[in-house]
Order: structure tokens, then C-alpha cells, then sequence
């Protein structure tokens, strides 16, 4: 929690679901249901490229995609609905 908000600290507890849109290659149906836990879809989209980030379908930010092995993985570059 940061210190800086003590106004939001009741708030610290609620779950949100975090959101990153990356566009991807479209898939046909057969594809889609081969998925399974580990898959790797490629997304078109380059290491250090920024993505926004939502939180309750609300603008919380954006990151920038990095790799870290073979996951590519969001680090927060901006909080806030605005750049």
C-alpha cells in the first residue's frame, strides 16, 4: 500500500482484476480449444513496447511488456487514467 494515500487504505483488501489488452493473431475455433495451460499464443507485440492496464475494466496505467525467460511479463511504467 503506499504511504503517501492513507485516504484509500481502507480499501487495500479489495480485490481487482487486472487487465492488459495485447493484440494477437486471430484464431480459428480448432486452435482456441487446443489451448491448454502453458500454451504460447504470440501477440505481435515487441519487448519495451507500453500497454495500457486496466483494473475493474477502469484505465489504472500502463506498463511496458518485457521478457523474462520465455514469459513476457508487464512492468508498471505510469498509474493513472491519463498518459
Amino acid at each position: 500500500m503506499n504511504e503517501k494515500q492513507p485516504q484509500f487504505a481502507h480499501l487495500a483488501d479489495v480485490p481487482l482484476e487486472i487487465e492488459a489488452l495485447l493484440e494477437g493473431p486471430q484464431l480459428r475455433a480448432a486452435e482456441v480449444l487446443a489451448l491448454g495451460v502453458g500454451s504460447i499464443v504470440a501477440t505481435g507485440r515487441p519487448p519495451g513496447e507500453n500497454v495500457q492496464v486496466f483494473a475493474g475494466k477502469a484505465l489504472f496505467g500502463s506498463a511496458e511488456l518485457s521478457a523474462e525467460g520465455r514469459r513476457l511479463v508487464l512492468h508498471m511504467v505510469h498509474f493513472g487514467g491519463r498518459e
